[in-house]
């Protein structure tokens, strides 16, 4: 039997699209909803090394606190949350509305590595124009 691992990244708001990206035993899915509801879904198995370089990259992460808010009333904002548990390594933070000081040079890496995982397994399904939307939320 395999090393117990998860990943889990989310984020997004409700009316302008979410999207979710886990990763179970070495088992990848991702995710659309809302207004990214057309996109496509992939799910494929990855390698230990490439789970191990999902906590490479989060190492940054490992500083931030349990849990970002901003507590202006907003009601319809933008969310988002990263677990990951491999290797001896366990973090977990979420934000709405508000964010660690690092949190856009660490989530442009990491969707711009989640993008590498779907086209390498499922490059006759990956859609750039929508690999082009999903770095920009």
């Amino acid at each position: 039997m395999g090393k117990k691992s998860m990943f889990q990244f989310g984020r997004g708001a409700f009316f302008s699209g979410q999207l979710d990206y886990r990763i179970e035993n070495l088992h990848f899915s991702m995710k659309a909803y809302n207004a990214f509801h057309y996109m496509q879904c992939f799910e494929f198995d990855i390698t230990d090394e490439e789970l191990g370089e999902i906590g490479t990259i989060l190492t940054p992460a490992k500083a931030w606190k349990a849990e970002y808010n901003n507590n202006d009333g907003i009601l319809d904002g933008f969310g988002w949350d990263i677990k990951y548990c491999y290797n001896g390594v366990a973090l977990k933070s979420s934000g709405y509305e508000a964010y660690p000081q690092n949190y856009n040079e660490v989530v442009a890496e990491l969707q711009e590595y989640m993008e590498t995982l779907c086209k390498k397994y499922s490059a006759d399904q990956y859609k750039e124009e929508e690999a082009k939307e999903r770095r920009r939320l």
